[in-house]
């Protein structure tokens, strides 16, 4: 009857067995299962499945029954040098020791545990994990007891590993979802700022709870915080500690993703966000030029998986790729639109601008004016002192226009001795003013002079948005129109 009720048992087992492997792909259903017939079919209270991290070659308690829970989370068995479970998952095979008082390799993790038995959990000649199954009595477990848990942790590992492939595939298109999530931000982008900040929020959706920083290198050289996404603020002004001696420093050492997932841990480490736990460092790298970082932060350790690195990876990737064209394409709209003489915008530029200041101030029925000053005398200044000396009259022009003027305010170098300007919310008697000035500043610039002898004769057309004309193409008519009649009146002056 023994042997019957034993047998019964068996197929009992195996078939909740098999059914736990068809019914989930969840892991921690699946662990739940194996706890739950560990204990249910064989009585035994204290059960732990240790799972293997590939990284530091460990053994750590992903689910446990019969154990303090403090104990158990900060548990890691190195393989091969430590514990019974450490041996089993080494040589790839069970391990029962009857009476652990007796046994130098046993850890202790519970009071009052006399025997032990640990099964690795194997999937094609590969340990993923131990199963290790303690009794508060000595030599308890029997060989046919031994023999059908064997049986079970084969099934169980094979569980295990389902949900490992269905995880991995979760993250695949989670990883692939993310990628084209980005080819779309950098198609429908083309300002650098606003592309950062949806890259940004991207990976902070991806790297749930996490805080996201991307880092681009200055025009200096040094790191800059150029946008982030999470609940946080406090990001550093200054990387010169992180760069140095954080995970910065050793992620652009290696030229390649760094993660650090004990930082606390770590003496003298320069935290890259204070209170951190968890860091991962991915360098941006275009064409062998290292643009800048994407660090992904969170606050508890050992949060990120060897699968997060490749995801941070592969999306870093595109990402750089991303950046450096919005870039290239900004700077290839700046030499575009800039006078490689004075720095200022060119007429390319003036025309592009005035239409955007047009409409602008139709919309929100706002003023503005615009003012186009020659530089008489130029010709005269090339000729008696050459044309360095014409050029760095017209390199002063610029830099009074650019001191004397705001920030809003759109200079442009018009033509070969022509300047134009933008100056939105300023009307006609404003203008006046400040064309009064600048006309006072540059007759007064020692590059304006010969000799001693004042040479350049300033005369400038104005008009105004709507008070002159309510259409770009009439203001920069007019405007030309006005500068022409200054100059008939300079030159009936002179001759008079």
């Amino acid at each position: 009857m023994r042997e019957i009720q034993s047998s019964i048992r068996d197929v009992a087992v195996l078939q909740e067995a098999t059914e736990m492997i068809l019914s989930s792909v969840d892991l921690d259903t699946v662990l739940h299962h194996i706890l739950l017939i560990v204990r249910n079919y064989f009585g035994i209270s204290n059960c732990a499945v240790m799972l293997v991290d590939a990284s530091s070659n460990e053994l750590y308690v992903r689910a446990q029954n019969g154990y303090d829970q403090d104990t158990t989370a900060s548990r890691r068995v190195k393989i091969g040098e430590q514990g019974v479970t450490g041996w089993a998952a080494e040589h790839k095979a069970p391990l029962y020791v009857p009476d652990v008082t007796r046994e130098p390799r046993y850890l202790k993790a519970a009071e009052g545990i006399r025997s032990e038995l640990a099964l690795p959990l194997i999937v094609r000649d590969t340990v993923i994990g131990v199963l290790d199954i303690e009794s508060t009595k000595p030599d308890y477990f029997r060989d046919d007891m031994i023999g059908l848990l064997a049986l079970f942790a084969s099934q169980a590992a094979v569980a295990l590993e389902n949900t490992r492939l269905h995880s991995t595939e979760r993250r695949r298109m989670r990883q692939i979802e993310i990628i084209h999530l980005i080819a779309r931000a950098t198609t429908a982008s083309s300002d650098l700022d606003q592309l950062l900040s949806t890259l940004a929020d991207l990976l902070s959706d991806t790297f749930e709870g996490s805080e996201v920083g991307i880092l681009l290198r200055g025009p200096d050289g040094p790191l800059e915080l150029r946008s982030h996404s999470g609940t946080r603020n406090d990001w550093p002004g200054d990387y010169s500690a992180i760069a140095s001696k954080g995970i910065l420093a050793q992620a652009f050492e290696a030229r390649m993703n760094v993660l650090v997932n004990d930082v606390n841990s770590r003496s003298d480490w320069a935290h890259a966000l204070p209170g951190s736990g968890s860091e991962l460092c991915v360098p941006l790298i275009s064409f062998a030029e290292t643009l800048g970082a994407l660090l992904v932060i969170h606050p508890e350790a050992n949060f990120f998986t060897v699968d997060d690195r490749s995801i941070a990876q592969a999306a870093t990737d595109v990402c750089a790729t991303a950046i450096r064209n919005v870039q290239l394409a900004d700077e290839l709209r700046r030499v575009s639109n800039t006078d490689s003489l004075t720095g200022v915008y060119n007429q390319r530029y003036f025309h592009i601008a005035l239409g955007l200041e047009t409409g602008r101030a139709r919309r929100y029925r706002g003023t503005f004016s615009v003012v186009l000053v020659d530089l008489g005398g130029l010709r005269e200044i090339n000729s008696a002192a050459g044309f360095d000396a014409g050029d760095m009259l017209l390199r002063n022009v610029a830099m009074i226009m650019k001191q004397q003027l705001r920030g809003v305010d759109v200079i442009c170098r018009y033509g070969r001795d022509q300047f134009a300007m933008i100056l939105p919310e300023t009307g006609s008697e404003q203008a006046l003013n400040v064309v009064g000035k600048l006309c006072a500043q540059i007759e007064a610039n020692p590059a304006a002079k010969v000799g001693g002898r004042l040479v350049v004769r300033v005369r400038t057309g104005r008009a105004n948005f709507p008070e002159d004309c309510d259409n770009e193409m009439e203001l920069a008519r007019t405007l030309l129109s006005r500068l022409g009649e200054s100059k008939s009146e300079s030159s009936s002056a002179g001759a008079s």
